[in-house]
């Protein structure tokens, strides 16, 4: 079951290319994204979640650091043994598809099809819950850096969404890639360094967890933090069915942290080859890093007693202390010192705080309340809050021009400027994902272009936005999307269909066919169980997600179909335009998805034709050909430079489609044979015209003799008779401007190249014209074409001659 599914020859050539791949492209020099520039460009959407993962954790087990704990760590498992292997797999099988639905379009069997319409709507949804996330925690984060702006954060959240949205539309998403390396690279590389700095300190250091309450009541005092959860009480005191519900809770919250794991293979469409190596290694050191971050920050906040504090990430507190104690000047207990300004702060926070929660029960009972302020007085508690306040003074001070400031200035920079490109994932994840589905006919054609895509996305999160405001209010929802997406990318592999497994070299039923199945069916136990967890605790969100994944998917089937029935096979069929057909109009979606795969077809035939060197023999820029071709049949000009690489072909995007192209690819000798037919027609065009100039009956010379002649020296390659028969069947007539455009270019080379080729016969024939050659003689000569590779023995026809126009080739001694 755990044999290698890979062919040895493969693997060790894989890598051996590995320590290429894992630098290559981080400066935009390579053919396509290595490891490292692969993990930077998806690391704003995925590595960006790891600096709320301990929050969403610690809030979801109510405050039980140790409960978060044990729930990260089976979450853990679950990704790297389960949902890891399948990733791998699939990339493995089809790195070029892109996402979940794609991948069942690709490899999956007919009856599970229906899988990647649901996919296409809960990765859109999750898409525009990414802009939401990103932006409102980008504004959270930034307040560490200006905490003046709080009374406009949701403000400053809309500006973020729009602004990158501006930057990717104005930019396109290629050429925007550099902010991600560059945003994505300086996150990760920080990230590794401060995250083990917090875990050695942690480890030696559990006594600064006094200044942790300190921090948190400046939080609130700022208007940054709105909630702050802790353990009520000891754990020893929760009963099994408590702890159990904490417990899952606290795992459905933290799978927040596994977001943006699943756009690596659809970021991987342009990835070094070999493609799958590339992916696999990128998912292997995702999945530690998410994994890692997590466990870091949970250890650190368990030492120090860290409360989960919506709107301020748990890893930004954990930063804070360190910056405090070990880069700053240090704060202990007995140098502080509360002040009247602390005591007035304190009554003000009191009276905004804790008062109104007070009325609705016994004080002393108050879950928002420290454990030390709990069964207090309201002096007491006042008191309290003044110390907590005079603390986080001290820790202030404690920073305030040292290099723990200048630490604690570059997190919360990085942190906001990540959080804010991860908004790029969503963008880019959902505009590709849109474009598939318009590809696929399920969505209008406009959405291939993905800038379209990208402004719709940001329109819904804009709306969106000031309903939301928090991020645990929508972390619920937005699990859904990628946690469907693990469940259908293991099924897809699991129940791959065998000629797909053929394609990889892999025999259906081996132990390498085998080894593949069972990666595929521990991603589904393991995503399965992930999503029984999230329709168990996030019961809330459902009617939410099904409405609006239900939504999306009916229209993507009213856009197909045109309708909610299923189309005749009529009305799906590839459908036949007059060649030069403008804006060709279809009845449904699918029509024009099997339309424009026809038209791929076409352009990939042509352009490897080209590339082949199939049409150098037209003397010409492939410019005009394609031209010709576009208009005879109807393919859309672009597609001549959408495929600068003409070696690695990106499969359709559904078997049908696949299909469609294959055929269309497959008429490639039809389309070469058609081009030569106005090639001929061109050249044809000047016999036509200037043949007559050399007639003279008298003399031998009828019109089919200079018909012939001129035929056998423009065409020195072709059989005679072949030629002559296409000639004879040839009728001058007015051609479209876009075909004689090219006929235009073979006519002038024949123009051109007739007074070269044809000097010496012209020249006998010029003498015969004027009586300077006896009529009974008999004129032979030479003629060399084909580069002179050839040579042709030419017997000239006179007025005695019965023979006519005589030619013979023979190859150049």
């Amino acid at each position: 079951m755990f044999k290698n599914y890979i062919d040895p020859v493969e693997r060790k050539e894989a890598n051996r290319k590995l320590p290429n791949l894992m630098v290559e492209g981080l400066l935009l020099g390579g053919a396509g994204l290595g490891v490292l520039a692969l993990i930077f460009e998806i690391a704003a959407d995925a590595f960006s979640v790891a600096a709320y993962q301990t929050l969403l954790a610690i809030h979801g087990a109510q405050g039980y650091h140790e409960i978060a704990i044990a729930a990260f760590i089976l979450l853990s498992v679950l990704l790297f043994l389960g949902i890891v292997p399948a990733y791998k797999a699939g990339a493995y099988l089809r790195p070029n598809a892109g996402g979940s639905g794609p991948l069942v379009e690709a490899i999956g069997p007919p009856k599970m099809r229906w899988l990647s319409w649901i996919g296409t709507s809960l990765f859109f949804l999750d898409a525009i819950l990414t802009i939401i996330i990103s932006s409102i925690s980008a504004a959270d984060v930034t307040m560490l850096v200006l905490p003046e702006l709080a009374p406009y954060r949701i403000l400053l959240a809309e500006v973020f969404a729009f602004f990158i949205m501006v930057v990717l539309v104005s930019m396109g998403p290629k050429r925007a890639v550099p902010l991600f390396l560059i945003g994505g690279g300086a996150f990760t590389i920080f990230t590794v360094v401060a995250l083990g700095m917090v875990g050695a300190t942690a480890v030696s250091n559990p006594e600064w967890a006094f200044l942790t309450q300190g921090i948190v009541t400046r939080l609130q005092l700022a208007g940054v933090t709105e909630h702050v959860i802790r353990a009520t009480q000891d754990i020893s005191a929760l009963s099994t069915v408590v702890i159990f519900q904490l417990f899952f809770r606290s795992m459905s919250s933290a799978m927040l942290g596994f977001s943006g794991y699943e756009v690596i293979p659809a970021s991987g469409k342009h990835a070094a080859r070999p493609k799958w190596k590339t992916i696999n290694t990128a998912l292997t050191l995702a999945a530690i890093f998410l994994i890692g971050t997590g466990v870091f920050q949970l250890y650190a906040a368990r030492q120090w007693n860290i409360p989960a504090t919506e709107g301020y990430s748990t890893l930004l507190i954990e930063y804070e202390i360190v910056s405090a104690q070990t880069l700053g000047n240090g704060v202990s207990p007995e140098n502080v010192v509360i002040t009247n300004a602390d005591k007035l702060a304190a009554a003000e926070l009191y009276a905004a705080e804790y008062t109104a929660t007070a009325l609705e029960g016994p004080l002393s009972n108050n879950p928002t309340l420290p454990e030390e302020l709990i069964g207090l007085s309201e002096d007491e508690i006042i008191e309290g809050l003044a110390a907590d306040i005079a603390l986080a003074r001290k820790v202030s001070e404690a920073t305030s021009g040292t290099s723990g400031e200048t630490f604690l200035f570059v997190a919360g920079t990085l942190l906001a400027i990540i959080l804010l490109l991860a908004q790029g994932g969503g963008y880019v994840g959902g505009a590709a994902v849109a474009a598939n589905a318009a590809r696929l006919g399920r969505l209008p054609g406009f959405f291939m272009d993905d800038r379209i895509g990208i402004g719709v996305i940001w329109g819904i999160s804009a709306i969106l936005i000031p309903i939301i405001r928090e991020v645990i209010v929508v972390e619920a929802y937005y699990a859904f999307g990628f946690v469907s997406a693990f469940v259908i990318t293991s099924t897809t592999v699991f129940f791959v269909r065998n000629d797909i497994l053929q394609e990889r070299g892999i025999t259906p039923g081996s132990d390498e066919s085998k080894s593949l199945r069972f990666a595929g069916l521990r991603g589904m136990i393991a995503s399965y169980f992930m999503l029984i967890v999230l329709v168990t605790q996030k019961t809330e969100a459902l009617p939410a997600i099904i409405l609006a994944g239900a939504t999306i998917t009916l229209f993507q089937i009213f856009i197909a179909n045109g309708g909610l029935k299923r189309p005749s096979k009529e009305k799906t069929a590839v459908p036949q335009f007059p060649p030069g057909t403008p804006k060709p109009v279809y009845d449904i979606g699918i029509q024009r998805a099997h339309d424009q795969a026809r038209q791929r077809g076409i352009a990939n035939a042509v352009l490897d034709s080209i590339h082949d060197g199939q049409f150098a023999k037209f003397n010409m820029g492939p410019d005009r050909i394609q031209r010709l071709v576009s208009y005879l049949y109807n393919v859309d000009p672009a597609l001549f430079n959408a495929h600068p690489d003409h070696d690695d072909h990106i499969e359709e995007p559904s078997v049908e489609l696949e299909a469609t192209f294959r055929d269309a690819y497959n008429q490639r000798q039809q389309v070469a044979q058609r081009i030569e037919h106005f090639s001929h027609f061109g050249i044809f065009m000047f016999i036509h015209n200037y043949h007559v100039n050399w007639v003279d009956e008298e003399r031998g010379r009828d019109v089919s003799v200079v018909q012939r002649a001129m035929l056998d020296i423009l065409f020195p390659l072709t059989d005679p008779e072949q030629v002559w028969h296409e000639y004879c069947a040839f009728e001058p007539t007015v051609q479209p401007e876009p075909i004689w455009q090219f006929c235009r270019r073979r006519y002038l080379w024949a123009k051109d190249q007739w007074p070269n080729l044809s000097d010496r016969i012209t020249t006998i024939w010029t003498l015969q014209d004027f009586g300077l050659v006896p009529p009974d003689i008999d004129v032979q000569t030479i003629v060399s074409v084909a580069d002179g590779k050839k040579q042709m023995r030419v017997r000239v026809p006179t007025k005695l001659s019965q023979d006519g126009w005589k030619s013979t080739t023979e190859e150049k001694e």
